[in-house]
């Protein structure tokens, strides 16, 4: 994702880049004292499908996206925490969050939720709640499910009316599961933060992951992850009517920072 460009510096500074794939220190030069930082928190994992009823896994909401310039103190060593993508669910379970990426106390971001599990009567069918994209659905009654939501704020899996796709108020909902389709994953950014695509009852066909997310799985295979450093979610498990364990999700995309200085 492009990083806004700080304005010239005088004296022959130039600026400077610092990428972190996991967890490491920034140390701040002697003549710095503001920051530029992109930071992504973790994708969530992608639900399970369930043998019992065919019932598809929900796709995990994608990790949080943030640009922020920050007060540094020249010298000050910090601390940037990586978040880990939440874990697929082992069939029977729901997706997990995807955990929060940080900047010492200076800056962090939540990770995005869980998908659902593949269950047509109980409550562990709900995408969890993230901050950011909430994960998808199954929705009760039908053998397919919804995508996650893409990055964003206040993200969430189910709705007073139902069942519904996850939504995120920035990268857009995904699909919203019916008796014959599931759902693609919601859009993230820059290809960043894409949800993962909701689990399939069909024995090739998979819904497709966004920018970084992973596909959903097919009737007899996992959802697959979310790509390393994009905060992707998961994707869904397929319905596991042909396995009688049933299908797992795929994990969550890591996240990832850029830190942006001129020294």
């Amino acid at each position: 994702m492009a990083i806004n460009v700080f304005p010239a510096a005088s004296g022959g500074l130039t600026q400077k880049t610092e990428a972190f794939t996991s967890t490491g220190t920034f140390v701040t030069p002697s003549n710095v004292t503001t920051i530029e930082v992109f930071l992504v928190s973790g994708g969530g994992g992608g639900g399970a499908g369930k043998v019992s009823g065919a019932y598809a896994g929900g796709g995990g909401g994608g990790g949080g996206a943030i640009t922020r310039t920050l007060t540094v103190v020249p010298g000050t060593s910090y601390t940037v925490t990586i978040g880990g993508g939440g874990a697929g669910s082992a069939a029977g379970a729901q997706g997990t969050n995807g955990s929060t990426s940080s900047v010492g106390a200076l800056l962090s971001i939540v990770g995005g939720g869980g998908g659902g599990l593949g269950d047509g009567s109980s409550t562990t069918m709900l995408g969890k709640e993230g901050a950011c994209g909430g994960g998808g659905a199954t929705n009760a009654g039908n053998s397919e499910a919804g995508g996650g939501g893409g990055m964003g704020e206040n993200g969430w899996g189910y709705t007073t009316s139902g069942p519904k796709s996850g939504k995120g108020l920035i990268g857009g909902a995904g699909g919203v599961a019916s008796a014959t389709a599931g759902g693609n994953g919601g859009v993230g950014v820059n290809g960043f933060c894409g949800g993962g695509g909701g689990g399939s009852g069909d024995s090739t066909f998979r819904w497709s992951g966004s920018s970084g997310g992973g596909d959903g799985g097919t009737d007899a295979a996992a959802g697959q992850n979310g790509t390393a450093n994009t905060g992707g979610g998961g994707g869904g498990g397929g319905t596991g009517s042909t396995t009688a364990a049933g299908i797992a999700g795929g994990n969550g995309g890591s996240g990832y920072a850029v830190i942006t200085y001129w020294s």
